[in-house]
């Protein structure tokens, strides 16, 4: 049996370590952004995480292993959003808030042909697909408000929170894969605005 002062102690290695870790991902992803990824090298990664060339290697085997991280960096931008909604918000105002949101931060910081080879990726890859991984914290966090929504009769009660979640995220997972097809040609954000309303109202009403 741990005590609760070795419990404590570990809870602050792991987190510290995930800390890492992430400060890492989002270091390589705003370089894979800023410069082109076959023009980022592992030591500018490095450096802009203010890391170590061990601490590097002791989560990621080489560059290449940071473009399966891509939902890594989408969870972080949840994380931080958790810390700031307003939790007076209605469910529906919270998915239109929660997509801007993210919607936005990929718009505006995330390469557009490295966004298209994770998706080509994860149609082949015969390892856990990491966008589709339901231990995600974005699937937890979004389901546990669509449930609020439910709970609160906001949304139609002939749905489960489970099937609402996967068509919310089937309806991102869409938007971005056109967007990438037509290679950024329209304003994510903008066109997310206008469509996300049509598929909440249907929660509403029932699907």
């Amino acid at each position: 049996m741990y005590s609760a002062v070795m419990l404590k102690g570990m809870k602050k290695v792991a987190k510290k370590r995930q800390s890492t870790k992430s400060r890492i991902v989002k270091a390589a992803w705003n370089l894979f952004y800023k410069n082109g990824y076959d023009n980022t090298t592992v030591e500018e990664i490095i450096n802009a995480s203010k890391t170590s060339k061990g601490t590097f290697y002791h989560y990621f085997k080489g560059k290449e292993a940071l473009l399966n991280t891509l939902s890594n960096l989408f969870d972080q931008k949840y994380e931080e959003l958790s810390n700031v909604i307003d939790p007076d918000l209605s469910a529906y105002d919270k998915l239109l808030f929660l997509n801007h949101e993210l919607f936005y931060m990929i718009e505006t910081s995330v390469d557009i042909h490295l966004l298209a080879y994770l998706y080509s990726s994860q149609l082949i890859t015969k390892d856990k697909k990491s966008l589709s991984d339901k231990k995600r914290f974005y699937f937890r966090w979004v389901t546990e408000i669509i449930q609020e929504g439910l709970d609160n009769k906001e949304f139609a009660p002939n749905s489960t929170a489970e099937e609402l979640m996967n068509i919310y995220a089937m309806y991102e997972r869409a938007l971005l894969y056109d967007w990438s097809l037509f290679k950024g040609k329209f304003s994510l954000t903008k066109y997310s605005d206008r469509l996300l309303p049509h598929v909440l109202d249907n929660f509403k009403t029932g699907i």
